[in-house]
């Protein structure tokens, strides 16, 4: 199984053909309220269930500015899946992460290539420009689509190896395996259905 850096490949949103309600009058607002429902539901299928009644939602307005959804209580934010990305991709993370997925976002949008927004998020992690928690959490979920989708758990753990924590360090099915060995943006990967 391929699995990608989820946060530093994609920008997260999902659009669905919304209509400006303003322009086209009640019926609109009924498809753009069901398209914002139906963003909440997919960036929350990441989360285990115990903990999607709490978190914070972002999702894709109709001129596909990234808005906040749904505002939560914890510290936990989903992002709904991005039209402009090929891939169907939702992820949620704690808030520990927001500066490194918004400068992620940055990137992307500038046209940065993933080789990269890598060297260039290692370099800004390393220089103190952006904070990384001793260890943070992020589930998400990709596919070409919402149907053939599959989870991954990622637990980021800076600086880690393979030897200090006895995790393989290239994909290996059925197992938890160790990505960016040795750099600020080491994680551990766990594929869940």
């Amino acid at each position: 199984m391929r699995v990608e850096v989820l946060v530093l490949t994609t920008a997260l949103g999902l659009g669905l053909g919304m209509m400006s309600a303003a322009s086209v009058g009640a019926g609109a607002q009924i498809e753009q309220k069901k398209a914002a429902e139906q963003q909440i539901e997919e960036a929350l299928s990441a989360l285990p269930e115990s903990m999607r009644e709490d978190a914070t939602v972002k999702g894709f307005d109709e001129s596909g500015s990234l808005v906040v959804l749904r505002e939560g209580t914890s510290s936990i934010t989903c992002r709904a899946d991005d039209p402009t990305v090929r891939a169907w991709i939702v992820h949620c993370y704690p808030e520990a992460l927001e500066a490194f997925v918004a400068r992620s976002e940055e990137l992307r949008k500038e046209g940065v290539d993933t080789p990269a927004r890598i060297k260039t998020l290692t370099a800004e992690i390393e220089s103190g420009a952006i904070q990384l928690p001793d260890i943070a959490v992020i589930y998400a979920r990709q596919g070409n689509s919402v149907d053939s989708a599959s989870g991954v758990v990622i637990a980021h753990v800076p600086n880690a190896t393979g030897r200090s924590t006895g995790l393989p360090t290239l994909p290996t099915r059925g197992s938890p395996w160790l990505a960016e060995t040795g750099t600020p943006m080491a994680n551990i990967r766990i594929a869940v259905r």
